[in-house]
């Protein structure tokens, strides 16, 4: 198993090798919503930099705003040129959730995301429902993973993600 930094014995434990094994944790400010548009757009907050040649697992957690649920939402991502990315989501299911109902929930997973995978979740017209995305990404060229997300039918009213919504990001290679 590899881990990151990797230690050897006798080596001199650093400050900067300590705070490269701790994790990176980006927690999202202000809400921030979508209308009338089914176009990925990249979140404001929920992105990090990313090294080349380093792989990284991630996991986030969303809360999304009450709002229109024929207008649902979806997820993808923005990664540097040459990545591989694998990401899993659970949520709410896109047609069973109305207003302020439980819903049946669920999971959905991509291999070898590329620009155009998408995971699409139900959001409800009457509570705040919540979408987790994890997965894992092996960067060839040093840039940005980004979340991006939309509307996945558009409507006249905002889908939000929502203040305190987090990102975590951990490199393990």
């Amino acid at each position: 198993m590899s881990t990151y930094p990797a230690w050897a014995a006798g080596q001199r434990i650093t400050g900067a090798g300590l705070r490269a094994s701790l994790p990176e944790f980006i927690t999202k400010t202000t809400d921030e919503s979508v209308t009338n548009s089914t176009v990925l757009q990249a979140d404001d907050h929920l992105q990090a930099a990313v090294e080349a040649g380093a792989t990284y697992t991630f996991e986030l957690q969303l809360f999304m705003g009450a709002g229109d649920s024929n207008g649902d939402v979806k997820f993808g991502w923005d990664l540097p040129a040459g990545s591989t990315l694998h990401f899993a989501g659970t949520g709410a299911h896109t047609v069973a959730i109305t207003t302020g109902t439980n819903g049946p929930v669920e999971f959905f997973a991509i291999r070898n995301a590329t620009a155009a995978s998408v995971l699409g979740f139900g959001i409800s017209s009457g509570a705040n429902t919540w979408v987790k995305l994890e997965g894992i990404v092996t960067v060839t060229t040093a840039g940005l993973l980004r979340l991006m997300w939309a509307q996945n039918v558009a409507t006249a009213t905002a889908t939000r993600v929502l203040a305190g919504s987090w990102m975590e990001l951990r490199r393990r290679a």
